[in-house]
């Protein structure tokens, strides 16, 4: 079942598994419960994007947004741009099945 999709990732429900997969740009993170996932997207919906940049100015990293994934030895590192396009793939709900149109990019050609 896919929950979201944005034109750099996907949301789903795995069939096999019944884990929760995100995929974002080059990153997979696989939720085994919707309690893991659920903490992980309201973790990112709470992030404010301004202070945290502010704060990470002076970070020789070029993205200044740091998410901590499995226990902090990895880490997604966002530019603002990234961290918005992850929050609307990361639902704070998963009721129903909802695709995000509004960032999809669909290829038409046939070649």
């Amino acid at each position: 079942m896919i929950y979201n999709r944005t034109s750099n990732g996907c949301l789903f429900k795995c069939d096999s598994c019944q884990s929760i997969h995100m995929e974002f740009n080059n990153m997979n993170i696989n939720f085994s419960t919707k309690d893991k996932y659920y903490q992980f997207a309201e973790y990112l919906h709470d992030i404010n994007i301004a202070a945290v940049v502010k704060q990470n100015a002076h970070s020789p990293y070029q993205r200044k947004i740091i998410i901590p994934i499995g226990g902090g030895s990895c880490n997604f590192m966002l530019h603002p741009g990234e961290l918005e396009d992850l929050k609307r793939l990361c639902l704070l709900h998963l009721d129903t099945n909802i695709l995000n149109m509004s960032k999809l990019e669909i290829d038409f050609s046939l070649n």
